[in-house]
């Protein structure tokens, strides 16, 4: 999916991943910031200034533990 769905399904609260994430990476949408797997709360804004690269324009998946 791409990154504008990805945020949508986000803010619906459910967990998305991407390619470049390993297996057990996931990040949503809480309270206005992202919420990664391993506790970390970032705005949306930080979190792509540093992934601004088209790849990071699509690639996204829901997230489904194995």
């Amino acid at each position: 999916m791409s990154k504008e769905e990805a945020i949508q399904a986000m803010k619906e609260g459910k967990k998305v991943t991407h390619r470049f994430f390993s297996s057990d990476e996931w990040m949503t949408i809480e309270n206005g910031f992202l919420l990664l797997e391993d506790g970390v709360r970032i705005s949306l804004e930080d979190f792509f200034n540093f992934r601004s690269d088209s790849l990071w324009d699509n690639g996204y998946e829901l997230y489904n533990p194995s």
